[in-house]
C-alpha cells in the first residue's frame, strides 16, 4: 500500500484529546472524516487510528482518534506525520500527487536538466530541480512546462534565459 503525507499533529487542544493538524492535504475533508483511517509515524513504527471527530478551527484541521478521549493519551503524538493510502479517485483529472512529482527527469527544450527535488505550494506551485548540484526553481504553469508524464517520470519544460545560470 502506498501512502501519502496528509498532515502534522502540531498540538493538542482541550483537554477532551483533541489534536490540530497542518494539513498538506487538498482533501481534508476526506481524509479526516469520522470513521476512517489515517496512520501516524512515531519514531518507532505507524499506528492505525480511527477518526471519531473532525471539524476545522481557526483553518486547522481538528480531529480526535476513536477511543481517545484525554489530552495525556494523545499528547505524545504531537509532532507526528499523517499519512493515508494514496487515492487518485480524489484527484480531479490531469493532477498529480506531490509524491509522484518528486524524481520526475527534466528536459528543457529536449535537454536533460536535472531532477525534481521539491514541489513548493503557494498561489502556483513551483518545482525544485537540482542542475548539477544548484536547485533551479521553475513555475510548474503552462508557459513553463509543455509536457507532463507523470507516469514515466519525465517533465518537458521551455525556459527563457535566466533560469539555467549557463557560463
Amino acid at each position: 500500500m502506498e501512502l501519502v503525507e496528509i498532515g502534522k499533529i502540531i498540538n493538542t487542544f482541550g483537554i477532551k484529546g483533541d489534536l490540530k493538524i497542518a494539513s498538506s492535504t487538498d482533501f481534508g475533508e476526506q481524509r479526516f472524516a469520522p470513521g476512517s483511517h489515517i496512520l501516524v509515524k512515531t519514531p518507532r513504527e505507524y499506528l492505525d487510528f480511527e477518526i471519531s471527530k473532525h471539524y476545522i478551527h481557526k483553518g486547522f484541521d481538528m480531529i480526535a482518534f476513536k477511543g481517545y478521549a484525554d489530552i495525556n493519551e494523545v499528547e505524545k503524538y504531537k509532532g507526528c506525520i499523517c499519512y493515508a493510502p494514496k487515492d487518485t479517485s480524489l484527484l480531479p483529472e490531469g493532477m498529480h500527487y506531490i509524491s509522484d512529482i518528486v524524481d520526475c527527469e527534466v528536459y528543457n527544450n529536449g535537454t536533460y536538466i536535472g531532477k525534481v527535488t521539491d514541489v513548493y505550494q503557494g498561489a502556483q506551485a513551483i518545482i525544485g530541480v537540482d542542475v548539477n548540484g544548484k536547485k533551479v526553481m521553475i513555475p510548474y504553469i503552462d508557459a513553463f512546462v509543455k509536457n507532463k508524464d507523470i507516469e514515466h517520470k519525465r517533465i518537458d519544460v521551455s525556459l527563457i534565459g535566466g533560469f539555467l545560470d549557463e557560463d
